[in-house]
């Protein structure tokens, strides 16, 4: 469908439907044959066309050919005849294209498949697949396609991320390796840590920079049980990043492993039959027991050549064989943002002005590379200005009120003056990015106004906590009151 929506016959259907669907920004088609343009309309750039002026998508009116009807397509001296038809099963319809020809063979038909193959792959290659779980058919659903996430915006503590890059990149092309000492070709990561502090954000632009898709799994989902999560897991393909998402919290209900336990979700041993009954009222439906889940790791029917990514904010539940090398290899620790992380997550957000030396310099390297072929440190600095080019432009059209560009040595003073106000390990990185976002255009004030802001931050945090502090004081006294 994706090659074909783009067929300037597939436009000119005579049978066909109007939709006025909108375009989203997960999905791979952005514009097809079948649009309809409306010529009052005032002509503007491809890009800020497609929204209004108070920032919502303009309704699209688009051509889709009719169900159950027989189009016609003239393709590389052929005439194709394609029928969509809508399947209905079980779980869901889904769309079936049956596309005959008349020829000698089936050449023709396959070099269709491997063009709308390519197509497809090149619309592709700058996003990153999701796919969720579902529990209810124990199977895959696409959720969409997101825009990939440059590894420049990612900061961490130095070192940091380049390790867990050369390990994934080693292991994927160490599968005969593997093969030849007889080891499960399984890598598995464990990031650990604070909350906001960017474990989920560096899994997306890992799958980024790998070309991996990612599968996500909700182990505290409702319908999860072993059987389930065993069949999942094995239809994983063998490249891919395999998430697990709040692993501490998988197990609401408690996890048992002594001599006599089943590994089942277990309730406590003073609760009465009334608690009992209450407990298995709010039963989520979820029958997953650890040892399923370590099965399903690396088990008999476990899947190899993935890479599994495991986010807990609290270590110290997990149980020590989930944990232990073999399932969780590589173990990093997500901290609260230093003053380090601090200052490049400003240039990110800043980036500087090019000088008219620095573009000269870009220039001059990029004529003088081929003829060289030796690295050098101007071309270093081309490429990191036009990343950090890359990062700060925009697909859409420039607002009005868009960010001022600084020279780099204002960029570097604001950089450092901003780090020197935040307090070491004491907020997240996702405070920080927020505080950023609220003065995404205020470069300056966003440097003023930041001690009053870390301020308040500490204010609102020992709020919170002792309205905490207070719920729990009173949930203990109502217990002990229930106990008399």
């Amino acid at each position: 469908m994706h090659w074909l929506s783009k067929q300037p016959a597939w436009g000119r259907s005579r049978e066909f439907d109007i939709t006025t669907r909108s375009v989203s920004r997960h999905g791979l088609t952005q514009k097809t044959t079948g649009d309809l343009e409306d010529e009052n309309e005032e002509e503007e750039d491809e890009e800020s066309s497609e929204f209004q002026q108070g920032g919502g998508r303009r309704r699209k009116v688009a051509i889709v050919p009719s169900m159950d009807t027989t189009h016609t397509i003239y393709y590389r001296g052929h005439w194709l005849r394609i029928t969509r038809t809508k399947r209905f099963q079980d779980y869901g319809s889904c769309a079936e294209l049956k596309i005959s020809v008349v020829a000698r063979n089936n050449d023709i038909l396959k070099r269709l498949v491997l063009e709308a193959k390519r197509e497809y792959e090149k619309d592709a290659e700058h996003r990153v697949h999701i796919f969720m779980a579902d529990t209810t058919y124990g199977c895959w659903r696409w959720n969409g396609a997101r825009q990939k996430r440059p590894m420049s915006s990612i900061v961490l503590e130095p070192g940091v991320k380049d390790m867990i890059l050369a390990d994934c990149k080693d292991f994927l092309l160490s599968e005969d390796w593997y093969a030849e000492r007889g080891i499960p070709f399984r890598r598995g990561y464990l990031l650990h840590g604070v909350p906001g502090s960017g474990k989920t954000s560096l899994i997306h632009s890992l799958a980024g920079e790998l070309g991996l898709d990612i599968y996500v799994v909700s182990l505290s989902s409702k319908g999860m049980s072993d059987n389930t999560l065993t069949t999942l897991m094995g239809n994983v393909p063998s490249r891919c990043i395999l998430l697990l998402e709040d692993l501490d919290a998988a197990f609401t209900r408690g996890i048992s492993r002594d001599e006599t336990s089943t590994g089942a979700p277990t309730g406590s041993s003073s609760s009465n039959d009334k608690s009992s009954a209450k407990n298995k009222e709010d039963n989520d439906g979820s029958t997953l027991s650890l040892s399923g889940l370590l099965n399903s790791l690396d088990g008999v029917a476990a899947a190899e050549g993935r890479l599994l990514f495991a986010t807990t904010n609290h270590i110290e539940r997990l149980d020590p064989a989930l944990s232990r090398p073999g399932r969780m290899d590589v173990w990093v620790n997500f901290k609260h943002a230093t003053k380090w992380q601090a200052e490049g997550i400003f240039k990110c957000f800043f980036p500087a002005r090019a000088s008219n030396a620095a573009a000269a310099t870009a220039t001059s390297a990029s004529a003088s590379a081929p003829a060289s072929g030796a690295p050098s440190a101007s071309r270093h600095s081309a490429d990191a200005a036009t990343s950090a080019a890359n990062l700060a432009e925009s697909k859409r059209k420039r607002a009005a009120h868009s960010i001022p560009l600084l020279s780099e040595s204002e960029i570097s003073e604001l950089a450092r003056r901003f780090a020197d106000a935040i307090p070491e390990n004491e907020l997240s990185v996702a405070a920080l990015q927020g505080y950023l976002l609220r003065n995404k255009t205020r470069p300056r004030e966003c440097v003023d106004e930041v001690a009053a802001w870390v301020v308040s931050e500490r204010e609102m945090r020992a709020k919170l906590k002792k309205e905490k502090e207070e719920v729990g004081t009173h949930l203990r006294a109502r217990g002990a009151l229930s106990g008399c």
